[in-house]
């Protein structure tokens, strides 16, 4: 079995007008088709993995469905041909779930901005991008900074936030530098690390 985060309107509609019932309800797609494609089934975030941007609504709803009954789309979200719903409201009763959902390190930073448990999410974020949210957004600067060592996250991280001597070291990419350079500074030592053509090419045209 697997759980579902989705959410739906207040009279318990999906933006196509599929109605969510209440909990202990079965709901089942009106449609079935297993194909990995949207459409032809309910969708929503297996484990609340996925693309948070899709979490559009009032309620949220937690839908348990057999995993043979559910197919991934493209790493974004799943669709599901039934499953029984176990909660819905709103995110304060979601804390029951947070040990098994958002295992991932976007939808941790997603749950833990949109909805909470923050201690228990903070541990699963492990990506630059999402360390950089984190730190812009959340707070926890300190435990962040350790996680950021992709180029382009540094990039913003020293621009948004500060930490330039920290992370001016992790910027090693000819793009990221030469926007370091354009933005922040460190031209002489930008310069050695920009290696790119195209880049060079726009380094040496800066007045």
């Amino acid at each position: 079995m697997v759980l579902i985060l989705r959410k739906c309107k207040n009279d318990g509609s999906s933006r196509h007008g599929f109605v969510y019932g209440q909990v202990g309800d079965t709901v089942t797609a009106p449609v079935w088709d297993p194909t990995p494609k949207c459409g032809s089934g309910l969708h929503g975030l297996k484990q609340a993995n996925g693309d948070w941007v899709l979490l559009r609504g009032d309620d949220w709803l937690v839908i348990e469905a057999n995993e043979k009954d559910v197919v991934d789309i493209d790493n974004e979200k799943c669709k599901f041909r039934t499953g029984k719903i176990l909660y819905r409201g709103d995110e304060t009763g979601l804390y029951q779930y947070a040990s098994v959902m958002a295992t991932e390190s976007q939808s941790a930073y997603y749950w833990a901005l949109d909805i909470g448990d923050r201690e228990i999410m903070i541990d699963r974020v492990t990506e630059s991008k999402n360390a950089y949210y984190w730190a812009k957004n959340i707070g926890d600067r300190e435990i962040m900074i350790d996680r950021v060592f992709d180029p382009k996250w540094a990039y913003f991280w020293a621009l948004d936030i500060g930490d330039r001597e920290i992370m001016r070291d992790r910027v090693t990419a000819s793009k990221w530098a030469y926007f370091w350079a354009e933005d922040i500074g460190d031209r002489e030592i930008m310069r050695e690390r920009i290696i790119d053509p195209e880049w060079l090419d726009r380094f040496n045209a800066l007045s």
